[in-house]
């Protein structure tokens, strides 16, 4: 039941990787990881997305995941653009394929005081498993399976520069002021704490008449 739970509803993560200064807004990026495609071998967690040991090499073959059972059983796997991340026996197939991480990864920047997403990158590629057939001509003289992309999504966005500005001047730049009275308070508060101390010490020194 929990393999059938984890087929049928594909979740995903993303994890911090590093601050990054957004138009003078500090953000936090958090990137799809690519342990998110790993095999079973490599990540447990997608033991699931392993249905069968043929087409992934005994579970070994990493960067696409089987999501047929969501396709009513139709051969549809997914990965991001260009197999990025993807085993060679996966990749080695297509020509053309130039995979990079700035511009075929997932990420979000999202600033870490109200939480909200500033500028993001979704990307996904959808690939059909193409199997040797007797009953299709053209497949006919096919000697393996293969992944063949069938096309691949990239949705972005970002903040734009009025709209950056106005957060600098009516978020960041209040709570920057609200740090700067936080410390000027502590600052006092310690002062007076090593004032109190100097006094209290030096009343117990004096001698009792």
């Amino acid at each position: 039941m929990a393999c059938k739970i984890c087929i049928l509803i594909w979740s995903i993560y993303a994890v911090f990787e590093s601050d990054v200064n957004l138009k003078g807004i500090p953000v936090y990026r958090f990137v799809l990881p690519s342990k998110a495609f790993a095999s079973p071998v490599q990540n447990p967690d997608n033991h699931c997305f392993c249905t069968e040991k043929i087409i992934s090499k005994n579970c070994t073959s990493y960067g696409v995941l089987d999501i047929s059972k969501c396709k009513e059983g139709k051969p549809v796997y997914i990965s991001l653009p260009h197999f990025l991340y993807a085993s060679p026996d996966v990749s080695e197939t297509t020509d053309g394929l130039n995979p990079n991480e700035e511009e075929h990864r997932t990420y979000l920047d999202i600033e870490p005081i109200t939480g909200f997403t500033l500028q993001f990158a979704k990307r996904l590629q959808v690939n059909l498993l193409v199997k040797p057939s007797n009953k299709i001509q053209v497949l006919k003289r096919l000697k393996r399976n293969y992944i063949v992309p069938i096309l691949w999504l990239n949705e972005t966005g970002t903040i734009g520069d009025e709209k950056a500005k106005m957060f600098r001047s009516q978020v960041t730049g209040k709570i920057n002021l609200l740090g700067l009275i936080e410390m000027i308070l502590l600052s006092v508060g310690v002062v007076m704490f090593v004032a109190f101390m100097i006094s209290y010490c030096a009343c117990r020194s004096k001698p009792i008449k």
